[in-house]
């Protein structure tokens, strides 16, 4: 899609998007809980949590509030990073999806709930991080929401509108919060109905279908 002032900006999620981190985040999360004498979660349940702020996930588990386990988080982070060149996976097709949507002018950002420094060091590491004009998450020890972060990756391209690409309701509702549609990314961990549920706009089932949905979001470029 392309509006008045050129080809709109589209902003990604990052973990159940353009990688699948799943392996990772289980096995980092469940080392943390082993640590604190926790017993560990079924990867599947672990698989569901992914997308809230990492303090909001710890807190949800151990029946605590988010400013209880800030130091929580920082161990898991540290384990996190340990192991997660190793165990993401880029997904199918997002290299040639964010090359094609770049030079096609689309400004690109992320916008993710992973704590900001980690991301952009994976997003290096895995390739991908040359194609973006922004990365924005959670520097620690905020736990911003994912409306939060959508803005600040909107103003770092200097822009107010725009397309977000995303697999979880946070995606959706976060995005809504600024006028924003959604594309949602069923080969994600949200599936099709909970996007479609959150008010997701168009569905991807492969990301070589994202580019064909950009003019199927209406108001990506109001």
């Amino acid at each position: 899609m392309t509006g008045a002032a050129g080809p709109v900006a589209v902003l990604f999620d990052m973990d159940g998007t353009l990688v699948d981190s799943q392996p990772g985040i289980v096995a980092a999360m469940n080392a943390t809980l082993r640590a604190l004498g926790e017993p560990e979660r079924d990867p599947e349940d672990l698989r569901a949590r992914i997308g809230p702020p990492l303090q909001v996930t710890i807190a949800t588990l151990l029946g605590r509030a988010p400013e209880e386990v800030e130091d929580i988080a920082e161990a898991y982070r540290a384990r996190y990073r340990e192991i997660m060149r190793d165990c993401t996976f880029v997904y199918p097709g997002i290299p040639e999806l964010l090359a094609g949507l770049a030079a096609a002018g689309h400004p690109l950002a992320v916008a993710t709930s992973k704590a900001e420094p980690l991301a952009r060091e994976l997003l290096d590491l895995l390739g991908l991080g040359r194609w973006f004009a922004a990365v924005r998450g959670p520097v620690p020890p905020s736990r911003e929401d994912k409306a939060a972060t959508i803005g600040r990756a909107l103003e770092a391209l200097g822009t107010r509108t725009g397309v977000l690409v995303g697999d979880r309701h946070h995606d959706v509702t976060g995005a809504r919060a600024h006028g924003l549609p959604t594309i949602g990314a069923a080969w994600g961990y949200g599936g099709e109905d909970e996007l479609w549920a959150a008010g997701a706009r168009a569905i991807a089932r492969r990301p070589d279908e994202v580019p064909g949905l950009l003019g199927s979001a209406p108001g990506a470029h109001a």
